[in-house]
């Protein structure tokens, strides 16, 4: 793929004005966020496009999709350090690619030691290419796919409250359309894979089946013929790639209260729609809007954690605590930070267990924690 300089120019003075405009506005305790990530669907032969800005709990939040290692590494040079995290997509979408073109490093003179320009091969994982290039903002990983299977599962259990019992049809047998449905068959739905080459899918249905507990009743099944088997289902999911599947026999023959959802960005034909909108019937283009409030939170609580809960260290001669999850030595006392602790939460036991009923030793070092915590308190 022949990158075009003139894009990459514009797409670049674009994000850093946006970055400068962010940085004005938000307030001392606010953090921006800057997401990379990546697709397999190209509409725009490889030119890399940003994704709106969204106004999170405490800041901002927008970023990009590229289409190469070597946008990613431009972009990453050039927003480390006017952000406060980047988000890389860690999953593997984008081709090998044996020649890639490597002239726009020349270009905007990027010269960073970790970069081996002569050398490259693209093997189409973005987050092991900006890693080598972020030092300045803090860089965490994502999975987009995943992202957006749990979007999709959040939105449904809004919608419906249970969702045992129901009926749901996915067309579109690949990574998102299979994870999305044993998330579902888990929570008991009977799940309809629409699928253009049975025998392959068929394989794969199986492989889920035989990985949800034995307990679960539901199944997951698969079909060639979207209309007989959208009959009296709760959700159509379009997973194909940007390609119009969900017809409006489809909706007329699903039930009244469903709902018909667009992750794969153009699945759903306009009559199907006016369908849709005719029947009373809901229609939801994917939107992770509501859950990147929650992967920042998550990602940021996990960098505290191991900058300040996770550890172990001893405080008096063979007496030793521990904190945020550290899996500790028999008799090794549990406490809210090993760096300042303030609470005792128990005892180890040994292999990561917890002592019910304290023996001797286990009491005697609880005993001595408690003094060291208290004395610790009264001298601060």
């Amino acid at each position: 793929m022949q990158e075009d300089i003139d894009h990459l120019t514009q797409w670049i003075n674009e994000i850093q004005v946006i970055i400068n405009d962010l940085n004005s506005k938000k307030r001392s305790s606010d953090i921006l966020v800057f997401m990379i990530g990546s697709t397999s669907q190209d509409n725009g032969d490889g030119r890399p496009y940003l994704t709106p800005i969204r106004k999170i709990s405490n800041g901002f939040v927008f970023g990009s999709i590229v289409y190469s290692q070597t946008q990613a590494i431009l972009l990453s040079s050039k927003i480390d350090g006017h952000v406060d995290f980047i988000f890389v997509d860690a999953e593997k979408k984008l081709p090998i690619n044996n020649n890639p073109d490597h002239s726009p490093f020349d270009y905007f003179e990027i010269t960073d030691n970790n970069l081996n320009k002569s050398r490259m091969v693209e093997y189409g994982n973005i987050s092991s290419v900006c890693s080598n290039i972020i030092q300045s903002s803090h860089m965490f990983a994502y999975k987009g796919n995943d992202m957006t299977v749990d979007t999709t599962w959040l939105f449904l259990i809004e919608k419906f409250r249970e969702l045992s019992g129901m009926k749901i049809l996915i067309y579109g047998a690949g990574n998102i359309g299979n994870k999305l449905a044993l998330k579902l068959v888990e929570c008991g739905c009977d799940v309809i894979f629409i699928t253009r080459d049975l025998l392959k899918t068929e394989t794969i249905i199986d492989s889920l089946n035989r990985i949800k507990s034995q307990s679960v009743l539901s199944s997951i099944t698969a079909s060639m013929e979207p209309e007989i088997s959208s009959k009296d289902v709760d959700a159509i999911i379009g997973c194909t790639n940007a390609e119009p599947v969900i017809n409006e026999t489809m909706v007329e023959n699903m039930n009244q209260r469903g709902v018909v959802i667009d992750i794969g960005k153009g699945t759903i034909f306009q009559n199907a729609i006016d369908a849709c909108n005719k029947k009373g019937i809901e229609t939801w283009r994917l939107d992770i809007t509501a859950i990147i409030n929650s992967l920042i939170s998550s990602s940021t609580s996990m960098q505290s954690l191991l900058r300040s809960s996770f550890g172990r260290r001893e405080i008096i001669d063979n007496i030793f605590i521990v904190s945020g999850g550290f899996i500790g030595s028999k008799y090794d006392i549990i406490v809210d930070s090993y760096i300042q602790p303030k609470t005792i939460v128990g005892v180890c036991e040994g292999s990561g267990k917890i002592f019910f009923d304290l023996d001797e030793l286990a009491q005697k070092n609880l005993e001595l924690v408690e003094d060291f915590i208290k004395r610790s308190n009264q001298a601060s």
